[in-house]
């Protein structure tokens, strides 16, 4: 009986150091330290994730915060007096007590503008944010090159304005530019990300643009396949829009260089 109950023993502990060894497999399997996380115009466009509105001061400080987070992804837009200012949406009407668009409006405008959340947040300029700027951190920025309220933003002065930023900040910066017209002369400043739909169309813009740093794309339109050859090129690729933390994990997975997450804390859980 005595043999019996040894041999039991034996094989229970068998079967626990079997146990923790999945365990301990599956925590390494579910660790993914070399993705880089940045928050989604701060924590997110999705207010439940967020006591503050996206694109805010208050947000980007409360992303930053995060002990882990690699940086923080935001929406510029240029004012008629070209300066930079921190803004998502096309028009002013919907998210503030503002009417009209940023590139129709001066700065002195702009500052008397402010969100119609909670907390009322006041619109900022990107001067004010770019000191935040840490050792180990990244800001990028997606440059929206179109008024909604008139015509397209002019190039050079965008590329002017961007060209203010301080030369020992640059090197902290990537660019998220839709327009392939300005993919080129941002690129010798700058590195710069092309935002695409299309992978192909990605692969063209790196081919004509030796200098271009990688592409940005909504996760779901991209495969673990394509992301591995961008890399093998040499090449990052950031994906974004995704808010379940099964989503997030799923993305994860596929080892991109760095995703936009709209829960950055879920995700540096998972991540970390």
């Amino acid at each position: 009986m005595r043999y019996y109950y040894l041999m039991m023993s034996g094989k229970l502990n068998i079967i626990l150091w079997v146990f923790l060894g999945l365990m301990i497999s599956c925590n390494k399997q579910e660790s993914y330290p070399e993705v880089k996380i940045f928050g989604h115009a701060g924590m997110g466009m999705d207010i439940s994730y967020s006591i503050y509105h996206d694109n805010s001061k208050e947000a980007i400080d409360l992303a930053l915060s995060l002990p882990t987070i690699d940086g923080v992804e935001m929406d510029v837009r240029m004012s008629k007096d070209s300066t930079l200012w921190l803004f998502h949406e096309n028009r002013l009407d919907a998210t503030t007590n503002g009417i009209g668009c940023i590139a129709d409006l001066h700065d002195h405008q702009i500052a008397q503008l402010h969100y119609k959340s909670i907390h009322k947040e006041q619109l900022v300029v990107l001067d004010s944010i770019l000191p935040k700027l840490k050792d180990g951190h990244t800001f990028i920025l997606d440059l929206k090159h179109w008024n909604v309220c008139d015509s397209s933003v002019q190039l050079e002065a965008f590329r002017s304005a961007l060209l203010k930023i301080p030369v020992h900040l640059r090197a902290q910066l990537i660019l998220d530019s839709s327009n392939p017209s300005w993919l080129a002369s941002l690129s010798d400043n700058f590195s710069v990300v092309f935002s695409t739909v299309s992978f192909e169309e990605g692969l063209v813009q790196l081919e004509n643009i030796p200098k271009l740093h990688g592409l940005m794309m909504r996760h779901y339109e991209i495969t673990p396949l394509e992301i591995k050859q961008l890399k093998n090129m040499g090449k990052a690729i950031f994906l974004f829009e995704m808010r379940s933390s099964k989503t997030q994990r799923a993305v994860l997975k596929k080892l991109p260089t760095g995703i936009i997450s709209d829960d950055p804390r879920g995700a540096l859980v998972i991540r970390d």
